[in-house]
């Protein structure tokens, strides 16, 4: 597969990730199962949201300059409409959602690194 090959799949992954995180965080708090355990919910913000950018930045690792800015944009957004849905908006969301996206840089790149780049 030639680079621009690996750059769409990476930017695909990462927009399907992006559709179900999407609607995952959009799901009415009262349809969610099972027990609420504290803090809980801020793992799982963190691990969608760098499993958002992951794809796209291991795959294109320059593509960070716009990828991080949409998708810490779009961490925000998502908050601010969560209400309209039945869910609660939280700052405390917001940086887990951040700090996803930007633990998701290093190891990206250390990834591309390792395995994808031609050697």
């Amino acid at each position: 597969m030639n680079k621009y090959g690996k750059r769409n799949l990476g930017f695909g992954l990462s927009v399907v990730v992006g559709v179900v995180v999407t609607a995952m965080l959009l799901v009415p708090a009262s349809d969610i199962p099972g027990p609420h355990i504290e803090g809980l919910d801020k793992v799982i913000h963190f691990a969608m949201f760098f499993l958002l950018v992951l794809p796209a930045l291991t795959f294109a690792p320059s593509s960070w300059v716009w990828v991080v800015p949409l998708a810490i944009f779009h961490g925000g957004m998502i908050e601010i409409i969560q209400p309209y849905f039945g869910r609660g908006m939280e700052f405390g969301d917001f940086v887990a959602n951040t700090l996803g996206v930007c633990t998701a840089i290093p190891i990206s790149r250390a990834i591309h690194r390792r395995w994808l780049k031609p050697r």
